[in-house]
């Protein structure tokens, strides 16, 4: 298979059975291509997933861009993880009939945080750190990575509690988990701030990238 201009209009469900059948198959140089025409037309799939409530396909599909590095400029990664991010919020609206795809996504939510939180951290700084940013950028930037530090904890606390085992049972859940710059879980208090500050987060993204 190879990636034609015809692509252009492919509909988002047979875009990501495509992804899914590439990447069983091992087949990564269309694989790469897919995702690369992924990355190009990611607003176009993110409108499109939204209309077709596959949000978590697609937010699995554009880290799995991300993974491989097919971001070409910043402007590309920064957005394919808003996507992302955005995508997943609105999955786990979507999926509460579904215990176990719910686990899949805070699963998913927890990884894109871990590895593509500097891709998030001028959204987070646009929200609450606005101040900061013209006179103290470090420290804002800083400040938000220790927002998605708190929010890559609540994730995990959330999985311990309602999927023991869950975590240990996933090398690369577990190793992110390991890599937790902070000791411990958090107090109530901090959990409900993790809490809003993903749901403030999710509904900026959702506004951002609507229509």
């Amino acid at each position: 298979m190879s990636v034609s201009i015809h692509d252009q209009d492919m509909p988002v469900e047979e875009l990501l059975e495509k992804i899914d059948r590439l990447r069983a198959s091992g087949n990564r140089k269309d694989l790469t291509s897919l995702l690369r025409h992924l990355l190009e037309r990611r607003r176009f799939y993110y409108g499109e997933s939204v209309r077709q409530e596959v949000q978590d396909g697609l937010s699995d599909a554009l880290m799995k861009a991300l993974l491989l590095e097919l971001d070409e400029e910043e402007e590309e990664g920064i957005e394919a993880a808003e996507l992302s991010y955005a995508g997943i919020g609105s999955a786990l609206s979507l999926r509460q009939d579904d215990p176990s795809r719910v686990a899949e996504l805070y699963k998913q939510r927890l990884l894109l945080l871990h590895y593509f939180g500097d891709n998030l951290t001028d959204a987070v700084i646009t929200l609450f750190l606005e101040k900061y940013r013209t006179s103290h950028l470090l420290e804002a930037r800083n400040l938000a990575l220790a927002c998605m530090e708190k929010m890559r904890i609540y994730d995990r606390m959330w999985l311990e509690e309602y999927f023991p085992g869950f975590i240990d049972t996933d090398e690369q859940l577990s190793d992110a988990c390991d890599a937790f710059e902070t000791d411990g879980d958090l107090s109530e208090e901090e959990l409900k701030e993790a809490e809003t500050l993903h749901r403030v987060l999710h509904a900026f993204l959702k506004s951002k990238y609507k229509g």
